[in-house]
């Protein structure tokens, strides 16, 4: 899938959790939607962008991405 794509969606989600919460609860939530409504091949490709410095992510949403790249009993 086009990472541009995949960015712009990721914003608009980023955009609706920014404005409904303080930042840490829209941080997590943003990760919780990508966890739960992306297929892993997206996931997969959103963090390896983020990971590459995401240019096209909001600073909130690029924060939540990689949260998703670290193993559970590390966060």
């Amino acid at each position: 899938m086009d990472r541009h794509h995949l960015a712009s969606m990721a914003n608009e989600i980023g955009e609706f959790f920014e404005s409904a919460s303080d930042h840490d609860e829209a941080v997590a939530a943003i990760a919780q939607h990508l966890k739960s409504f992306w297929e892993p091949r997206m996931r997969r490709e959103i963090i390896a962008y983020a990971a590459a410095g995401g240019d096209e992510l909001t600073p909130i949403v690029r924060e939540a991405v990689l949260t998703l790249a670290v193993p559970a009993e590390n966060r």
